[in-house]
């Protein structure tokens, strides 16, 4: 074929084609690509930076100190962190995160702390490498500083063959003063400074044996009289007194060993606590609005109690919301052991349940040590002012028991001491060599401070007196106690408060069994107990 003849088979070819209408299919749409997903901010991961902006030097000879600090992070701005800090060697723990950038403390004993803060950003990041001040407080020796030496021209200065034997304080700073073996009750308006003797309003037959005053009423004031059968109550700050009707409800040995009045919740309660020394005794109470309604049985068939002598009673301070009536009751054989017993009172239908939370009651000892039974020679309680019944993490409360002899320093069960119970777990204190018969507590738990007052009284050298012991860390394992290089004069029987504000610590001593010229007296210390001086009822 040629290429002529070639061509022309083209030419047929396509006009075949373009008759049959044949043409290429047409291509499928493309399908629109899937969007990306959108990206996520990058997590924050990143700590924020802490620094301390004012601290005290490395050593220093003052006890209040203030703490400055700031912090700075990669995406929180510095005024939203938040912050806590710990000084090790006086606080428990490090606080609650708060914005607060600054912290002051007051009143630190001498020795050697470390102080730590740490920022928090908002996303929970927290600076794991916060910067710490270490330093040292060494005041002056006290025998550098001038002697406080309250004003002596009071009333009631001197009162020959006197004792102190109980001392209540209220939140204004009344003071009332019990002079047990010779039935006499006075009064100071001034912290101690000038008394008046209100005995006259109550008449009641001796020996008086305890006291107590309402936490935030000073008028509203009770003691057990007759010997311990009878508490006479004052509701206009002893300007007179009634008998509240207890002594027809005791048993014929039943004497009462410990009185408490609540804080007000509407009404108010008075408790007492009593031994038959057999551990038949009872705690009594008697609601009151503006005066008495009678006294019941509180114990007695209760759920949760066991037979018992009961020898310290306290009201929760916070008993309007808790209803928390705390007692340290010692049993008869077989238990023979001493316990904190908890009642939760029910303030609307007036009722107790006792022990009724896991682990109580809770004997007052460490794991493997034993106590006594009934009776107890001396037994007391003091609580931080944010102890709840109601609120297992901030139940500590601080004991001390002692069946000692009143006067003899060892014999009997020797495990006697302070202890301090968190919940249900119990740390002895090891104020040692010494029989503790009562306790004083100021402030909350973690920043507070406890006093413990002794019961015998050193008889040589230059001065001469029972001991109290101060500690300034008494949530620790293990507490620093302070003694008294200068102790109240007296005896014996070193019975101790706080004043409302912690400034000033109160002291009343007394003997046994009352007795002339032996320096018992009203005595107060601005320094934490270090060093005491005599302010009234002074038995020279």
């Amino acid at each position: 074929m040629n290429k002529f003849t070639a061509l022309f088979a083209l030419l047929l070819a396509l006009s075949a084609l373009l008759e049959t209408g044949c043409a290429p299919l047409p291509m499928a749409p493309l399908k629109p690509p899937s969007p990306l997903p959108p990206e996520l901010p990058p997590s924050d991961t990143t700590s924020p930076d802490t620094a301390i902006t004012s601290a005290p030097d490395e050593t220093i000879s003052y006890n209040k100190i203030t703490f400055e600090w700031t912090g700075n992070d990669d995406k929180t701005p510095t005024a939203d962190l938040t912050y806590s800090y710990y000084l090790e060697g006086y606080d428990a723990d490090y606080s609650p995160f708060t914005t607060d950038i600054s912290k002051t403390y007051t009143d630190l004993p001498d020795g050697s702390y470390i102080f730590y803060v740490k920022s928090r950003d908002e996303a929970g990041n927290i600076d794991l490498t916060p910067p710490s001040i270490k330093f040292t407080i060494a005041t002056a020796p006290e025998e550098e500083k001038p002697e406080v030496v309250p004003p002596v021209v009071s009333t009631l200065l001197i009162v020959p063959n006197s004792d102190v034997s109980r001392i209540a304080v209220a939140y204004n700073n009344t003071i009332y003063a019990l002079d047990s073996p010779n039935a006499k009750l006075y009064k100071s308006e001034h912290g101690g400074i000038g008394w008046i003797d209100i005995s006259r309003g109550l008449g009641a037959a001796g020996p008086w044996t305890e006291l107590a005053i309402a936490p935030d009423d000073p008028k509203f004031v009770a003691v057990v009289t007759n010997a311990g059968t009878e508490v006479y109550l004052s509701t206009d700050g002893g300007t007179s007194f009634t008998a509240t009707g207890l002594a027809a409800k005791l048993g014929g040995s039943e004497r009462v060993k410990c009185l408490a009045i609540s804080p007000d919740y509407g009404r108010r309660d008075i408790a007492v606590g009593t031994s038959r020394g057999n551990g038949n005794g009872k705690v009594w109470v008697n609601v009151a609005n503006g005066f008495t309604s009678g006294w019941q049985d509180m114990s007695t068939g209760t759920t949760g109690w066991s037979n018992a002598d009961v020898f310290a009673i306290e009201y929760s301070p916070g008993f309007a919301a808790d209803g928390t009536l705390l007692a340290i009751a010692a049993t008869a054989p077989p238990t023979d052991d001493t316990y904190l017993y908890m009642g939760i009172r029910d303030l609307g239908g007036n009722t107790t349940t006792w022990n009724n939370s896991p682990g109580y009651p809770v004997e007052i000892c460490q794991s493997g040590q034993d106590t006594p039974g009934t009776p107890l020679t001396y037994a007391d309680l003091a609580l931080p002012a944010d102890y709840s019944g109601t609120i297992p993490a901030h139940r500590h409360v601080y004991a001390c028991w002692s069946d000692n002899p009143p006067g003899v320093v060892s014999a009997g069960n020797p495990n006697d001491d302070v202890y301090r119970l968190d919940d249900t777990v119990c740390y002895r204190l090891l104020v040692r060599n010494d029989v503790i018969c009562s306790l004083a507590h100021y402030g909350m738990y973690g920043r507070g401070k406890l006093l413990a007052g002794a019961a015998t009284a050193k008889t040589t050298g230059l001065f001469r007196g029972p001991q109290v012991y101060c500690t300034f860390n008494p949530q620790s394992m293990y507490p620093t106690w302070q003694s008294s290089q200068k102790p109240p004069t007296g005896p014996g029987q070193a019975r101790v408060a706080w004043s409302p504000d912690g400034g000033v610590a109160y002291c009343g001593t007394s003997s046994t069994g009352g007795g002339s010229h032996d320096q018992s007296a009203f005595s107060v210390s601005t320094n934490d107990g270090l060093t005491w001086n005599q302010i009234g009822l002074i038995d020279l």
